[in-house]
């Protein structure tokens, strides 16, 4: 059976009952677009597309096993959490490409905090024996840190690409990372609004429609509804419970 959107929901469930492998592994192949889109967020971090696509894979199975299409929730809201998950522990796990003693790799650490730091005061980058003088080590050790610095991205997973300044300065971390892609998070985020959405009652998707897509006041829709501005908070406020809820899990 060729799997598509229209027998998918199907399958998923038929799964969850018979746990056959067969069809786990064409579900698995039917989502793998999502992985592609998933390890492309980390690239040029140091590890290469081919083992984190297999990371990713492995969390995919994880996910098709793990998933229960009783509670409601889109699979694609349940799987990319898990997908992203594994890649960062992946990164933390494995990150060092080849083995660096513990002393090059604190220096390494502390190189571009230090280099953000002299480039703001200065304008200009600082040079080895600037930032071996600050250090209280040897420039031979400084440069060796440096180079080993490359087996590793050493900027944090979770940085937004956007940090360090206007385009062109020279201190942004941005210039080490790859390039964003907002498509890939709007995929998140929209699928993940979807899946919450349609859990909503009816009266909770009106106040949402009108809170934060039509922008309108407590006050504004408790007047149209015909209620208090109390009944309006205590309902937002669940709502925004509901996607945080969604969002961390």
């Amino acid at each position: 059976m060729s799997l598509d959107e229209k027998n998918i929901k199907a399958s998923l469930e038929e799964y969850s009952r018979t746990r056959d492998v067969a069809l786990r592994n064409e579900i698995v192949e039917y989502y793998l677009y999502v992985v592609d889109i998933l390890v492309r967020k980390y690239l040029n971090r140091g590890i290469e597309y081919e083992d984190l696509y297999q990371v990713g894979c492995m969390a995919l199975i994880m996910a098709v096993d793990r998933f229960d299409p009783s509670k409601g929730f889109e699979f694609t809201s349940f799987a990319t959490p898990t997908i992203i998950g594994e890649i960062k522990r992946y990164f933390r796990d494995k990150g060092w490409a080849v083995k660096v003693p513990r002393r090059l790799k604190e220096i390494s650490a502390q190189i571009p905090k230090i280099r953000e730091e002299i480039e703001q005061k200065t304008g200009k980058a600082p040079s080895v024996a600037q930032i071996a003088e600050i250090l209280g080590v040897d420039e031979e050790l400084v440069l060796e840190a440096m180079e080993s610095g490359h087996s590793y991205g050493t900027y944090s997973l979770s940085q937004p690409f956007e940090e360090g300044g206007e385009e062109g300065d020279s201190s942004a971390f941005a210039k080490y990372l790859g390039r964003r892609e907002e498509g890939y998070e709007n995929f998140e985020i929209g699928d993940l609004i979807r899946s919450v959405y349609d859990e909503l009652s009816e009266k909770e998707k009106e106040i949402f429609r009108l809170r934060f897509l039509e922008n309108k006041t407590q006050q504004e829709i408790a007047d149209v509804k015909g209620t208090s501005q109390m009944t309006v908070s205590r309902i937002e406020k669940k709502l925004k419970e509901k996607f945080k809820t969604a969002y961390l899990s």
